[in-house]
């Protein structure tokens, strides 16, 4: 099945990469024969004399109105990671805003049929869905941009309130119901996901996970030293994702950053996620709070085999030796060891006294729970 969508997700790829090129051909086409014909109208006006320079200057600004400076307004990438901090009091974008209650939205409903054994394996739809939807059509709503215009936000350098909604409502969502965007909506882990193997495995140990969680808090703080130092978002100008989307890079160092996550995909499940993605760790925080939606354990059955570990292909159910730990931060909620699970162990439940953040499976005997 899950090669059915790959094979979906590559005619996607190569799709929208024809309309890209067919697309910038009109646009090319258009600009010249608007140069034409504003050549024409100049000449013609200039032998005739009938306008002055100034009233030249005016009709030139107005027949440019939708011209080549309009594709790079806001209106026209308002999912663009570049944030304008120069527009004190910058206009409403309201298309944002509309298309984040969507995924938002999209996400809440992904958060009930996880809940449910019939529609969890709808998933790799709605994973295909947002490749093709936020990806290729929409060139990619970034949660990464939402992230990094919240923390703007926050210094008060930007006042762009709509490009926060994204990320602030997906905190919210995670704490009730999990990761569900990171599993289940989040285009960036989902092209990832469709371009993993699986046939070599690497870093997989819990000592391995430890390891890029700690590389990830590195580069969270990075990010955070430059968004403070800088005022201004600089990922755009090298996210291989935006390369992926948009077929264009503006340096060479998001072809080379592009190549590594390819070939990383194919070998260990979501990379970014899992090295890089600072959005996502965040999310991981969330789990940590009292109350929140992790994965729990039956309190009446758990045989402590290692069928959920083998399901688990984000690991965050890893295995040392003969024991198996589940750490909650890592989940994505994609639901695969809930319906891998015989006896349907695994299920959600708020984290409390009786369900932590992170637990060892040793089966229902010599269950171990650590805060």
């Amino acid at each position: 099945m899950m090669t059915f969508y790959r094979l979906i997700f590559i005619l996607s790829f190569v799709f929208s990469s024809l309309i890209v090129n067919a697309t910038n051909s009109v646009l090319i086409k258009i600009q010249e024969d608007t140069q034409l014909a504003n050549d024409s109208d100049f000449e013609e006006e200039f032998e005739n004399n009938k306008t002055s320079s100034d009233d030249f200057e005016e009709e030139k600004s107005s027949d440019n109105e939708f011209g080549e400076n309009d594709f790079e307004s806001d209106e026209f990438s308002e999912f663009d990671e570049v944030s304008d901090t120069e527009d004190i009091n910058p206009k409403t974008n309201w298309n944002r805003f509309n298309w984040a209650i969507g995924i938002l939205f999209a996400t809440f409903i992904a958060g009930l049929f996880v809940r449910n054994e019939k529609t969890k394996k709808l998933r790799p739809v709605f994973l295909l869905a947002a490749v093709v939807i936020l990806g290729f059509y929409r060139g990619g709503p970034g949660i990464i941009s939402s992230f990094q215009n919240t923390v703007l936000f926050a210094i008060g350098v930007s006042w762009k309130w709509t490009a926060i909604v994204l990320f602030l409502g997906v905190v919210i969502l995670t704490y009730f119901q999990g990761k569900v965007f990171c599993g289940w909506i989040c285009y960036l882990g989902a092209v990832q996901e469709f371009l993993y193997i699986g046939k070599i495995k690497i870093l997989q140990t819990e000592k391995a996970q430890k390891t890029m969680r700690i590389i990830r808090y590195v580069l969270l703080a990075a990010i955070l030293i430059q968004l403070i130092i800088t005022q201004s978002i600089e990922w755009s100008k090298i996210g291989p994702f935006k390369v992926i989307f948009n077929l264009y890079s503006p340096n060479i160092t998001g072809y080379i950053l592009l190549g590594v996550l390819l070939l990383s995909s194919l070998f260990i499940h979501r990379p970014f996620c899992k090295i890089v993605c600072p959005a996502g760790l965040i999310f991981g925080w969330v789990t940590k709070l009292p109350g929140a939606a992790i994965l729990g354990i039956d309190n009446t059955s758990c045989a402590g085999c290692k069928t959920c570990n083998t399901s688990c292909q984000i690991n965050a159910i890893t295995r040392d030796d003969k024991t198996s730990h589940l750490d909650n931060q890592e989940c994505i909620m994609c639901g695969d060891c809930m319906s891998d699970c015989k006896i349907k162990s695994i299920q959600p439940f708020r984290k409390g006294k009786k369900h932590q953040s992170q637990i060892v499976l040793k089966g229902i005997k010599k269950i171990n729970l650590k805060n």
